[in-house]
Order: structure tokens, then C-alpha cells, then sequence
């Protein structure tokens, strides 16, 4: 039995354990726990980086010339939406350990991969979590590598 794996992309895995077994209200409540962190945490970042990031990830193109375009058309915006990237890893490292303690005791018995793409899919239903499973998407893709 494994703990279930909750995904931070910018910033941190979080392991989850317990005798409860997982079920998809447990990966509803942290898909919506982990928008909220990420849509508190990133509140620096403007909108239209968080388009361009949105953007290149459904259109499969590179995330990093997407960002770096926005930030040359406004050097100035662009470089307060570094500073808010750098930022955001920092904040959600506290979230995901406020995760880690409200998710202490969900269990699941799926592998890291098979739990990764259920919280990947349940944000990708959710209405204002654009931007946090982009960013999910984007660790999962660099975990593989």
C-alpha cells in the first residue's frame, strides 16, 4: 500500500498516507485544495502570463519561449512576473505542508503515476484551476524525464 501522491509541480511532492483508501472525493478535495493554494499563491502573476502559460500548455508548445514572450513585450511586468514564479514555489511549499497534514491518513495502492493523472484529470474539470494544471502538467512531464 502506498501513500497517496499529491503533486506540486512548481513546487514539491507530497506524500499521503493512512488507512482510509483514496476514493475520488479524496482527489476531488485536493484537486480544489491545490487550485486554492496555487490561485492564493500566485496572485503576482499577471494575467497574461498565466494565459501564456495556460495557452502553451493546451497547445502543446514550449512553456518557456511562451514566457519569455510575454515577458519582452513588458520588461517591466515580465520582471515582476519572475519575482512572482520565484515566489510562488516558496508559498505553496508552505500549502503542500499544510496538505501533507490534512491528507495524513488517505491511502491508495496506485502507483505515483496512476494518481498523478487522476489529480491531473479532476483539475482539468475544474472551472478557475486553468493555471494549476498547467503548472501540474508541466512538473508531471519533468518528473518523467
Amino acid at each position: 500500500m502506498k501513500k497517496l501522491l499529491l503533486i506540486l509541480t512548481v513546487t514539491s511532492a507530497v506524500l499521503v498516507t493512512s488507512c482510509n483508501m483514496a476514493n475520488d472525493a479524496d482527489y476531488d478535495a485536493m484537486a480544489t485544495d491545490m487550485c486554492d493554494c496555487v490561485n492564493k499563491s500566485s496572485s503576482g502573476i499577471s494575467d497574461n502570463m498565466k494565459n501564456a502559460i495556460v495557452k502553451s500548455e493546451k497547445d502543446g508548445t514550449d512553456m518557456q519561449a511562451a514566457m519569455t514572450e510575454v515577458m519582452m513585450k513588458d520588461m517591466e511586468t515580465g520582471m515582476a512576473d519572475a519575482q512572482a514564479m520565484i515566489d510562488l514555489g516558496k508559498d505553496m511549499e508552505d500549502c503542500s505542508k499544510d496538505l501533507e497534514k490534512k491528507y495524513d491518513k488517505v491511502y491508495t495502492s496506485e502507483s505515483e503515476d496512476e494518481v498523478i493523472e487522476k489529480i491531473l484529470t479532476t483539475l482539468k474539470a475544474k472551472k478557475g484551476c486553468e493555471f494549476t494544471y498547467a503548472l501540474m502538467k508541466m512538473g508531471a512531464k519533468e518528473m518523467k524525464k
